[in-house]
Parts: structure tokens; C-alpha cells; sequence
């Protein structure tokens, strides 16, 4: 019997018929999580500069979480940190890719490791609870980047439906 967590992350992947200028221009704004996060009631800047970028976006349900990206690749992608300010937290990578005159941008979580049930447990809470609810997520996420994209108008809450952490 294996002792250990399976190494599971839940990704949405998404095509934007964009520039890849345009996608990095948008994720380099402060506060961009405002434009175009359907779960977003405020992203305020605690840092943004070219060493140091933290940010903490706070939910509509009021959870609030502090980002905290320590990899930034300009037209590349950024990896962060993202979880309660003194609490543990998940790894998120941001990836984009140019093909043909289309941008696919893939968000990536791996979720923190729960100390709140043996491992055995947890991979199966992670299975079949917590990455299909995190896949719910990233894709109204990237629904929301490509509505923003595509139309220039602000992404309202919940508008690609609900979730049950967030809103």
C-alpha cells in the first residue's frame, strides 16, 4: 500500500483568438483579476512591481486569499502561490502558448496538502470532490478571460453560474 498523496492538479485549458501581447498586457495590469474573475469582488495590490508581485483578491462570499507570484516570464506565464494570508497554500501556474494566431492559456492548480484526514482519505476527497470543483472554477475563470478578450466589457459576477466556495 503506498503512503503517499497522489499528485493530482486540476487544469482548464482555453483558446483565445488574440495576440499573445494582448493576454500578457491584460495579466500585467494591477488589479486585472477585476476584469475579468466572475468570483472577484476586489483585487487589491499589496505589491506590483517588476521584482515583487502580491496581490489579495477577495471572493464575493468574502474568503479572502493573498497571491503571491514568484515566477513571471513575460508572454510566457507566472506561478504563484495562492491561499489564506497565514494559512497554507496552493501552487497555481499560468501558461500561455502561441499557435497559429491563437493564444491557449492553461491555468493549473495543485492543491495544498489537508492535514484534516489521513491520506488515504484525502486522495480520495482530492479525486472526486476537491480537483472536479477546482476544474468548475478554472473553467469559468478562463470563460471570463476570453469573454474580456473578446468583448472589452467587465465580467459580472457569477456570470458563467455559481460556485459553491466563492459565491
Amino acid at each position: 500500500m503506498k503512503n503517499e498523496l497522489s499528485n493530482l492538479s486540476a487544469i482548464s485549458e482555453i483558446k483565445l483568438n488574440t495576440e499573445i501581447n494582448e493576454v500578457w498586457g491584460l495579466f500585467s495590469k494591477p488589479s486585472h483579476l477585476e476584469l475579468f474573475h466572475p468570483f472577484c469582488r476586489s483585487n487589491k495590490i499589496i505589491v506590483w512591481n517588476e521584482q515583487n508581485k502580491t496581490d489579495e483578491l477577495t471572493y464575493l462570499n468574502g474568503i479572502v486569499y493573498e497571491r503571491n507570484i514568484y515566477s513571471w516570464e513575460k508572454n510566457k506565464g507566472f506561478k504563484l502561490y495562492i491561499g489564506k494570508k497565514e494559512g497554507k497554500k496552493s501552487k497555481v501556474e499560468w501558461k500561455l502558448k502561441s499557435i497559429n494566431e491563437v493564444v491557449i492559456l492553461t491555468i493549473e492548480v495543485t492543491p495544498y496538502v489537508s492535514d484534516k484526514f489521513t491520506l488515504k482519505i484525502y486522495n480520495l476527497v482530492l479525486k472526486f470532490y476537491i480537483i472536479p470543483s477546482l476544474k468548475k472554477y478554472l473553467n469559468c475563470v478562463t470563460k471570463g478571460i476570453k469573454f474580456y478578450l473578446e468583448s472589452g466589457k467587465i465580467v459580472k459576477h457569477n456570470q458563467f453560474g455559481s460556485h459553491r466556495w466563492f459565491s
